[in-house]
């Protein structure tokens, strides 16, 4: 199947269904209040859907399968812990008008994460196909395909893997997918379960059921967190006396 074959499957947004695949006590109050005043594109309907489930994957899961049965014609992936600009919904949709079956954004890693070109705490991090050398039919992802992308390439750039805090996806993509569409990593001999359940699932869009994924680098998300106060905060944080002012101004 050609690209212009592959293209034609996808949908028009007409119907999004906003996942938000997380529950109490993981979904934050200022991303609850965020998600409310978020604009809605003209001429689409737009329902909010939670996850649910004992696993993240588990809580994509049903998430998918909630909108898929309202009649979603894609789905919208925004993480419980994050801000979004207002507009996001708009901006994403307007990719996918421009013949892209998933849009998505950048998401500042929470910590620090350890893996190959990820240098500094807090990093935004999206992966590019390295060169002409692909994974053959259903290989797992492996980084040794994939480079981290440069913010210095351009504000839009297509990508072969992300993680799913800000993705929207034509609902063909997901359903042409061999399920399960979500699955938790199998633990090592010492328990420990990799975090990779989203990042295989937008991988295996791109591998196995021929989407291209386009990557917003203007959207700005914000990734909350929890951090322990102590007296350096006057001083590290001493812009905010100029800046909280000069929102009242």
């Amino acid at each position: 199947m050609n690209q212009e074959e592959i293209t034609k499957r996808f949908l028009r947004p007409k119907k999004i269904a906003v996942c938000v695949p997380w529950g109490s006590p993981f979904m934050w109050m200022h991303t609850a209040f965020n998600l409310m005043n978020l604009k809605h594109p003209k001429g689409i309907e737009v329902k909010f859907i939670n996850g649910a489930g004992r696993d993240p994957a588990a809580k994509h899961m049903w998430g998918v399968k909630k909108g898929i049965k309202w009649g979603a014609t894609h789905i919208c992936f925004l993480g419980a812990d994050q801000l979004h600009p207002l507009d996001i919904l708009e901006r994403l949709c307007a990719h996918i008008e421009d013949g892209w079956p998933i849009a998505t954004a950048l998401v500042p890693i929470r910590g620090r994460v350890i893996m190959e070109g990820v240098e500094k705490p807090f990093q935004k991090a999206a992966w590019k196909w390295k060169g002409e050398e692909r994974p053959t039919d259903g290989e797992p992802l492996h980084i040794k395909y994939l480079d981290l992308i440069n913010p210095m390439d351009g504000p839009y750039q297509e990508i072969a893997c992300i993680g799913s805090g800000v993705a929207m996806i034509d609902v063909n993509l997901i359903q042409a997918l061999k399920k399960p569409w979500f699955k938790e990593a199998e633990p090592d001999e010492d328990g420990f379960r990799a975090a990779k359940m989203d990042t295989t699932f937008m991988y295996r869009l791109v591998t196995e059921a021929g989407g291209r994924m386009l990557c917003d680098l203007t959207i700005d998300v914000q990734h909350l967190d929890v951090f322990p106060i102590d007296e350096t905060y006057g001083i590290r944080f001493g812009d905010w006396t100029t800046f909280e002012r000069a929102k009242r101004e």
